[in-house]
C-alpha cells in the first residue's frame, strides 16, 4: 500500500504556537470515590494517573460499545493534605450538559460530586515547530517530564497530546485569564491552525466527529491515540471492545480527506487551501465515484437516482477543503475516491490519505467486506 505523506499550505513557524479552544468545555469530578468511579465508565486506565500527573485521552461508551463522548481526563494536582481526588474532564463545550446527565446516571452510592468549570478555566494547544516533532517521532516524555514543560508554562494542569505521536503539542489548562509563560519565539495562533494540525494528522475530536452511539472505538482510532486500555477489567461497552480488537478486523477508520471540484485533478497528498472552501454539513453520505463518459456526464452521488448505491463512509469535521471522515479502508487502498453533495446541493470530490503516523495496517484490516 502507497500512503501519502500530509503537506499543508499552512505550517507553523519556527517556535511554534500557543492557541485557545474556548469551544472546550470542563467537568470537575471529585470525592473520595472519583477513580475507582470513572474506572467503571472509561475506555483508559485510571491508575494511571490517579496519583497525579499529566491526564490521557479517554471515552464514554454505551452499553453496545458505541462512543458516547470523547474527552481528556486531568488530575487536578491539588496538593493540598487530605484532599480528595479531583479531576477535569474536558470535552466538546456542545456536548457537556449530556455528559453530566450521563455520568450523573451512574453515580448511586458512589462518593463523588460533580459540577462544571468551564467558566473557571481555559484550555490552550501549545504546538511546537512541527519539523521538530517529526524529527523525534517514537519519542515519549516521561510524566516527570510532562509536568516539568508543564510548570515552564506556568501550569500544573494539562498533558502530552500523544493522540498522534507526538505532532499534537501539550494541551494546557490554567485558571481563567492567566497567560502562559513562553518563549517569545511562540506566537497566538488560531482555533483554525489547531484543526488543521489536528485534521491533516487525522485526529478526530468533538460531536461532528464523533456522533454519539454511533461509531466503535476502533473505528474512531482510539486505540491508535492511546485512549483506549485493552488489559483493564470491565466498564460500560468493554466486551464488544475487546471482541473487535481480539478480532483484528476494523473495516472502517476516520480518515483525513481532502474535498476538491470534479474538475480539479485528483490530489497527490493533503494540502490545505482555505481558499478553496468546500461546506460540507457533518455526517453526509459519502458514495463512491461513478465512472462517467463524455456523453454521460457525473451525477450527484447522494441524489435520489444513486440511492441503490451503498455509502462508503460519512463526512466529520472539516475547515477550508480538508477535513475527517469514517471511510472503508479496502476503498482508500485500491485509491478510489468519492462524491459528496454540499450545502448547496453541488458534487464535490473526496479523497482520503492514510495518516503518514499510523502504525503499518495488518492484512485484515485491508480486507474487503462490510460492517
Amino acid at each position: 500500500m502507497t500512503r501519502s505523506r500530509f503537506m499543508s499550505t499552512e505550517t507553523t513557524p519556527s517556535g511554534g504556537s500557543y492557541i485557545h479552544l474556548p469551544t472546550r468545555g470542563l467537568l470537575q469530578i471529585h470525592g473520595k470515590d472519583a477513580s475507582k468511579f470513572l474506572q467503571g465508565l472509561i475506555t483508559n486506565h485510571m491508575p494511571r494517573i490517579e496519583n497525579g500527573g499529566g491526564g490521557f485521552l479517554a471515552a464514554f461508551l454505551s452499553p453496545k460499545g458505541r462512543v458516547m463522548y470523547d474527552v481528556f481526563i486531568h488530575p487536578t494536582n491539588e496538593t493540598k493534605e487530605g484532599s480528595d481526588p479531583a479531576y477535569l474532564i474536558e470535552c466538546d463545550a456542545r456536548a457537556l450538559p449530556d455528559l453530566h446527565k450521563h455520568i450523573a446516571r451512574f453515580v448511586l452510592r458512589s462518593k463523588v460530586k460533580m459540577v462544571g468549570v468551564t467558566e473557571s478555566f481555559d484550555v490552550y494547544s501549545v504546538l511546537d515547530d512541527q519539523t521538530t516533532a517529526s524529527s523525534n517521532e517514537d519519542e515519549t516524555p516521561s510524566n516527570e517530564a510532562v509536568m516539568e514543560r508543564l510548570g515552564t508554562m506556568g501550569a500544573t494542569i494539562g498533558m502530552y497530546d500523544n493522540r498522534a505521536v507526538n505532532h499534537m503539542g501539550y494541551r494546557v489548562i490554567v485558571p481563567k485569564g492567566q497567560s502562559l509563560s513562553l518563549p517569545e519565539s511562540y506566537r497566538h495562533g488560531t482555533l483554525e491552525e489547531y484543526h488543521v494540525r489536528r485534521i491533516v494528522n487525522g485526529v478526530p475530536e468533538g460531536i461532528d466527529d464523533f456522533i454519539a452511539g454511533t461509531s466503535l472505538p476502533l473505528e474512531c482510532n482510539l486505540d491508535y491515540m492511546n485512549g483506549v486500555d485493552f488489559r483493564k477489567g470491565c466498564y460500560i461497552g468493554q466486551e464488544l471492545t475487546i471482541r473487535t480488537y481480539h478480532k483484528g478486523i476494523t473495516r472502517k477508520r476516520i480518515m483525513p480527506v481532502q474535498y476538491f471540484t470534479p474538475q480539479d485533478p485528483e490530489p497527490e497528498s493533503i494540502q490545505f487551501n482555505k481558499n478553496a472552501s468546500h461546506v460540507i454539513p457533518p455526517q453526509s453520505e459519502l458514495f463512491p465515484t461513478k465512472k462517467t463518459t463524455p456523453a454521460a456526464p457525473a451525477v450527484a452521488a447522494s441524489t435520489s437516482s444513486a440511492r441503490p448505491v451503498r455509502a462508503s463512509g460519512k463526512t466529520g469535521s472539516n475547515v477550508g477543503n480538508i477535513g475527517l471522515a469514517l471511510v472503508k479502508l479496502d476503498h482508500v487502498k485500491e485509491g478510489s475516491t468519492f462524491d459528496v453533495m454540499d450545502r448547496e446541493g453541488a458534487t464535490v470530490r473526496v479523497k482520503a490519505f492514510f495518516p503518514a503516523w499510523w502504525p503499518k495496517q495488518p492484512e485484515a484490516e485491508e480486507s474487503s467486506g462490510d460492517e
